[in-house]
């Protein structure tokens, strides 16, 4: 049986946020639509993970003997965020991501060599896209205000194609280095119910949106197998 390691944030633990934004994992209900798999799945996404938190975990994994037939390296998301504290409280100023394109970028193209290097076959893919409107109001939720993050911001959607800018560079890694990808945003901008595929908090999704996710995957997935 082939065996794949999803390395990824909380996307890939099918997080989806309640009414009151506490956000519960629905990863096993999702992963029980794929009974009778020839593949064994390790997923090691968590909460919150930057590439950088990806970058060590799979160290670890590697130092450790990893034996994978595939790796699925999943960030970005977390990484085009800001932290919106700061900007608040100084809209005037610079503000950096929580990891800059050009770290990601470097971080990223050690990891698929360190897997390549272990004969693991990496694998990308692009992200879903998100609802900077529903995002921009979940920040605001909490009493940041709205004008000084919009100060900063200059236009909402400024939000989506920031995290556009972790997506594009995903793919345009993957061309450069001729590593697989999925082109999971692709699949979704294709959807006519998009906004009933994205969560409440904006970068989440919903049950319906991780089916989608999740199916994207193992499609792929059940073409390299099944060849």
């Amino acid at each position: 049986m082939a065996r794949a390691y999803i390395y990824g944030d909380s996307l890939l633990k099918a997080t989806v946020p309640d009414e009151q934004f506490r956000y519960h994992f629905h990863l096993p209900e999702v992963m029980e639509r794929y009974e009778g798999r020839q593949t064994e799945v390790v997923n090691r996404s968590k909460m919150g993970a930057t590439i950088r938190k990806g970058q060590t975990l799979l160290e670890h994994d590697l130092q450790r003997g990893l034996q994978a037939d595939y790796a699925l390296i999943a960030y970005g998301g977390n990484d085009s965020d800001f932290d919106w504290d700061a900007v608040q409280a100084q809209p005037g100023e610079n503000h950096l991501p929580r990891t800059t394109l050009a770290d990601f970028k470097e971080i990223l193209v050690k990891m698929l060599r360190e897997l390549k290097d272990k004969g693991v076959q990496p694998v990308l893919m692009t992200l879903p896209p998100i609802d900077a409107q529903r995002y921009l109001d979940f920040l605001c939720r909490a009493g940041r205000s709205r004008e000084r993050i919009m100060d900063w911001l200059g236009d909402t959607q400024r939000i989506y194609r920031h995290q556009e800018l972790y997506s594009d560079t995903v793919a345009h890694l993957a061309y450069e280095t001729g590593t697989p990808l999925i082109e999971v945003r692709e699949s979704f901008l294709n959807e006519k119910r998009l906004p009933g595929l994205i969560a409440s908090d904006g970068i989440h999704l919903t049950m319906e949106g991780y089916t989608k996710l999740f199916d994207t995957l193992a499609g792929w997935l059940r073409g390299k197998i099944m060849h």
